[in-house]
């Protein structure tokens, strides 16, 4: 049995990682971690296309040899990515001290990146030129075939498959940067309203739902209301995620954080259902 909180000792060992060098270096560790599973995963993208390619611009009476493809490539990306993103987000989550998102890239974008420089190195270098370019060459019997626009389209995938990842992976990154921007743009919101604003008490008016253990965090509609520094009541309307065990309950109450000067702005309005303490209780995935 043990005489220490384990929940205390938790957060105190989480509070010793933040903005430490072995947090830094395990987070900058795990994003290499994620480009790379991002490689393999092209390199089964690249290979899985390359089969059906020269099975369409060949005949099936070809003499060139089959291409050669990486059959550990698929089942190692499925189980490289979940490692390398679970690494990846603990160790950013605790460098940053932040629990609702991640600093710097997300691990989408990195994996994305990966994926599509081995899927261009893999398409240029890699991949065999087909016997005749137009025609399935049958050297048994003669029955050549001219190509339809199934073949042409699979011989032209040595341009248009990374280039159709390289576009998936542009969008990646400016809708992540646009999420970052709305990121920075909510902190700076709560910095403001947590040194100028005033903390109430709010009621918890509706909720749809609970969480459960089995998630780690749980998307809820939920309703709260709070009386104004004018007397006003007001009620706020979400939908955020929760962990298990932090969710609001029916008529319960909460701390409100508002900011006086605009009560009505919904931007300004951050809640938790914690003490508030801590700038992280007021930022749940899903907070405006």
């Amino acid at each position: 049995m043990s005489t220490v909180d384990p929940q205390q000792a938790r957060r105190e060992r989480e509070a010793r990682y933040r903005g430490s060098t072995t947090a830094l270096t395990m987070t900058v560790v795990g994003a290499l971690l994620v480009v790379a599973a991002g490689v393999i995963g092209g390199l089964a993208v690249s290979d899985f296309v390359l089969r059906f390619r020269m099975m369409t611009v060949n005949s099936i009476f070809s003499d060139s040899p089959d291409p050669e493809t990486h059959l550990w490539a698929a089942p190692s990306a499925v189980v490289g990515t979940l490692v390398a993103v679970g690494v990846y987000t603990r160790w950013n989550h605790r460098w940053s001290g932040r629990t609702t998102d991640l600093v710097g890239l997300g691990p989408l974008p990195l994996w994305l990146v990966g994926a599509t420089a081995c899927t261009w190195w893999a398409t240029t270098t890699q991949w065999p030129a087909p016997d005749r370019v137009g025609v399935a060459v049958d050297p048994t019997f003669g029955h050549d075939e001219t190509w339809g626009i199934g073949s042409w389209i699979l011989y032209t995938a040595v341009w248009w498959l990374p280039g159709l990842l390289t576009v998936v992976t542009v969008l990646a990154l400016v809708a992540g940067g646009a999420t970052r921007v709305g990121r920075g743009n909510r902190r700076a919101r709560l910095t403001d309203v947590l040194a100028n604003g005033r903390r109430t008490t709010g009621e918890v008016t509706a909720i749809s739902g609970g969480t459960t253990p089995d998630a780690s965090r749980t998307l809820l509609r939920w309703t709260f209301s709070f009386v104004d520094l004018h007397g006003v009541r007001r009620w706020v309307e979400r939908t955020e995620g929760f962990t298990h065990g932090t969710a609001p309950v029916l008529g319960g109450t909460v701390t409100v954080l508002h900011d006086p000067a605009r009560p009505g702005d919904r931007k300004r309005i951050f809640t938790t259902t914690g003490s508030g303490d801590d700038p992280e209780d007021y930022l749940r995935p899903g907070t405006t």
